[in-house]
């Protein structure tokens, strides 16, 4: 009973924190990609007028 105890204390303090860290990176990743491709687009505009 201990051990299943300890086993839930490890996934709060550690597991938890980890997973919410991965989601919000993975979509400040997203974002970040989807900022550089517009600026690509834009880069890309430029070139073709000039």
């Amino acid at each position: 009973m201990n051990d299943s105890w300890i086993y839930h204390h490890f996934i709060n303090t550690f597991l938890f924190p980890l997973t919410i860290f991965g989601v919000a990176f993975c979509v400040l990743g997203m974002l970040l990609y989807m900022l550089w491709k517009e600026k690509q687009k834009e880069g890309l505009k430029e070139n073709k007028s000039s």
